[in-house]
């Protein structure tokens, strides 16, 4: 599996990329990496509304419509999976929604939160 971002964005350039390479781009990766600039936000949320579109009809489009217009649109940051525990026990321990645990997490100490991480998965590895 090559570089999928890297393939994504030669649709900025207008450049060329291999079938193979474009089907390997998730569809959902692709409107999500599309609505970090406002410019492309409507092109993301239409291939959302009609998620039958091929992605190979999907890359054409934006290679077409916006070849050489966009110079450059962020990856999108996903979550390191050590946050994402860290919010599922924050949730536990507090009893909170994953809202509240977000806001939870900006205002605890990381020595409380070490605390909370160690007692879970302490409690994980005896099951």
């Amino acid at each position: 599996m090559g570089n999928i971002f890297k393939t994504m964005g030669t649709t900025l350039k207008g450049d060329h990329a291999t079938e193979q390479e474009i089907r390997e781009i998730p569809s959902y990766i692709f409107c999500r990496w599309l609505s970090g600039n406002p410019n492309t936000v409507t092109i993301a949320n239409i291939f959302n509304y009609f998620d039958k579109i091929p992605i190979e009809n999907q890359y054409e489009a934006v290679r077409t419509i916006f070849h050489g217009k966009i110079r450059y649109i962020p990856y999108p940051k996903s979550e390191s999976e050590d946050t994402q525990k860290n919010l599922e026990y924050i949730q536990k321990y507090f009893n909170v929604n994953t809202e509240r645990a977000k806001e939870y997490l900006e205002v605890i100490s990381k020595d409380e939160l070490a605390k909370i991480v160690r007692a879970y998965q302490i409690m994980e590895n005896r099951h």
